[in-house]
């Protein structure tokens, strides 16, 4: 007697025959995402346990915990740096964060009454968000530059910050990179919750308004519930590119000394630009130093993510 094959196996094969060319056009992308994001990714973490430095030319000697001791130690020049980074950190990222999600949603909700001219403010919001960031920086650089700048000579006849170098003045110079950043990032966040103000049924409002509901009450219980799925993507996105903040304060810093990079009193000093000048300037362990702090950058940043989906799947 024949014996009977497995239905679920002779089924599971079929299924497998039926999606194999779907699956052979997503190797090449698992093949690239292993070799340029896998491989550097672990390799990484684990040359973070050497003395990896540019002069070690293959001789790299296992360290142990010593280069993330020595990063949070707080004694040694590139300690005190990259700690001074992460604090800079606690004032650039939530005053972005709610400057910027703030003016998005603010913007939104008015651009959403006019019914003409709404392509063109939202193209004109937009637009600075297309540029690279080292434009930006580079535009409000001379926009700001003391004296002759347009926006700076402008303040400067209102009395405001007369003779002020904006970018080297360290109680300017922090508040500068901020508002470059949401310049930047304003548009694309304004465009993500217009998309999500669209599809809110105007129903709700109708039902609102015959509630006698008030338009502060109507943005409270039916616009931002509504709009929490894309509120959460926009802050998620916004916190993750916060962290990682660079290009920016380079160029508002840049000096063509590493050692001075990050501005007066380094209030502009953020982790990766400290992990930069370590790479250049780390004459021992300084790759590996550089990449310690980078893993204790990616912790940091996959310990906020997780509070944020935490908090939202007890909220919903």
């Amino acid at each position: 007697m024949r014996s009977k094959k497995n239905p679920v196996k002779k089924e599971k094969n079929l299924k497998f025959q039926k999606y194999l060319v779907n699956y052979l056009g997503l190797l090449p992308f698992f093949v690239l995402f292993v070799v340029f994001v896998l491989y550097p990714f672990f390799y990484g973490i684990v040359m973070s346990f050497t003395d990896w430095s540019v002069s070690s030319r293959g001789n790299v000697n296992f360290v142990g915990l010593e280069n993330y001791k020595y990063v949070l130690s707080g004694v040694g020049t590139s300690s005190v740096r990259f700690l001074a980074s992460l604090k800079n950190l606690l004032i650039y990222v939530p005053l972005t964060l709610l400057i910027g999600l703030t003016l998005s949603l603010v913007l939104a909700l008015i651009l959403s009454q006019i019914k003409r001219g709404y392509s063109f403010f939202r193209g004109a919001w937009f637009a600075p968000y297309v540029l690279p960031l080292f434009i930006c920086a580079g535009i409000w650089q001379w926009f700001m530059t003391t004296n002759t700048g347009l926006v700076a000579s402008f303040f400067a006849k209102l009395g405001i910050g007369v003779g002020v170098d904006w970018s080297s003045t360290a109680i300017y110079a922090i508040f500068l990179v901020i508002f470059i950043d949401v310049w930047n990032s304003v548009g694309f966040n304004f465009v993500m919750i217009s998309a999500g103000m669209k599809d809110i049924s105007p129903e709700l409002y109708e039902a609102a308004e015959l509630d006698g509901a008030s338009t502060i009450q109507k943005m409270r219980y039916i616009t931002i519930p509504m709009l929490e799925p894309i509120l959460f993507v926009v802050i998620t996105y916004g916190f993750v590119s916060a962290l990682q903040v660079y290009d920016i304060p380079w160029i508002l810093s840049g000096t063509g000394d590493y050692n001075n990079i990050g501005g007066p009193g380094q209030c502009m000093l953020f982790p990766v630009m400290e992990m930069v000048r370590n790479i250049y300037l780390g004459a021992n362990s300084g790759l590996g130093r550089a990449t310690a702090e980078g893993v204790i950058l990616m912790i940091f940043i996959m310990l906020i993510t997780l509070v944020q989906f935490k908090v939202r799947k007890k909220r919903y």
